[in-house]
């Protein structure tokens, strides 16, 4: 699954990740982003049958608007985009929510789960397990990156401080594809 997307190459994330392949998404037709949408649609009504229905959906940019788009769509709910800077986030005028609203938040794919972490930031939102969901196309495997140059420490094997929020995110998480070793 996605093969059709990966690329090889050397790929150099956020502080320092390194890889040396990535996938690209946007390179995917509407047909087959229809189609992977419906996958992971199945998906997310079986987690809702356990864990709650959401309320509002929130797009991550860039790919993540075209996957959240269509969730909502199939799913009649309220969408939203999430820019990566705050200020532009400001300047859509997003309506406020109660505490209790269970947030699908969408992604193409989740590597460590920053882009979750900003989002969950900026939109001020209580991590709770019955407040937030998370959802993308593909989870990349940590153990498939090299984190040994991650804050200009060649000779070190860190990783981003994990916290706690990587872990919520573990645990939330809904995707339709999860990288193998």
């Amino acid at each position: 699954m996605f093969s059709q997307i990966k690329q090889e190459g050397k790929f150099v994330f956020g502080p320092g990740v390194r890889s040396s392949y990535n996938y690209d998404y946007a390179g995917l037709s509407d047909t087959m982003n229809e189609a992977y949408c419906l996958l992971l649609h199945r998906k997310l009504k079986a987690w809702q049958e356990q864990h709650g229905n959401f309320n509002v959906v929130v797009g991550i940019e860039t790919e993540g608007i075209r996957i959240g788009y269509r969730l909502a769509t199939l799913m009649d709910l309220p969408f939203y985009i999430m820019p990566h800077k705050r200020i532009e986030l400001e300047q859509l005028n997003m309506p406020s929510f109660s505490p209790e609203t269970h947030w699908l938040i969408v992604d193409d794919i989740v590597t460590t789960g920053t882009s979750f972490m900003t989002t969950v930031d900026f939109l001020d939102i209580a991590e709770k397990p019955e407040t937030v969901t998370y959802a993308s196309m593909i989870k990349r495997n940590l153990k498939n990156l090299d984190f040994s140059a991650v804050a200009g420490a060649p000779d070190k094997e860190q990783q981003w401080v994990r916290t706690e929020r990587f872990d919520f995110i573990d645990k939330r998480l809904v995707t339709l594809y999860s990288e193998p070793e």
